[in-house]
């Protein structure tokens, strides 16, 4: 029986890191819904402290096109030109542009944790 160039340990080996970035995903969920439930945004380990934060997050439509246009017309792409997807986030996630434009895309919570020693 032949090796076949190691092609199919490689698969094997990114099948089980995939399975494990699905597992990531659940413990984070975990760690989330925890924080919630004890109204917190710092969670203790043995080793690290993780913090929770809540944040914004644009999701802006598949087919850009009407969005674009949108922004056009209402003189804006000069200030955001090439669309700077950074500076419309923020100015869609602070009221600070127009509802057309905020109406086009949808905002959805999103978690960052991140560790630092105890």
């Amino acid at each position: 029986m032949s090796n076949d160039n190691g092609l199919v340990d490689e698969y094997e080996k990114l099948e089980n890191l995939k399975k494990d970035i699905e597992l990531e995903e659940e413990l984070k969920k975990k760690i989330i819904d925890l924080a919630r439930e004890k109204n917190t945004d710092i969670l203790f380990g043995n080793h690290k402290k993780c913090f929770i934060k809540e944040y914004g997050r644009v999701v802006y439509p598949e087919d850009k096109t009407s969005l674009l246009e949108l922004i056009n017309k209402k003189g804006l792409y000069s200030e955001i030109s090439s669309v700077s997807y950074p500076k419309l986030n923020s100015r869609i996630l602070k009221g600070q542009i127009d509802k057309e434009v905020i109406d086009l895309v949808r905002i959805e919570k999103a978690f960052r944790l991140s560790l630092r020693e105890i």
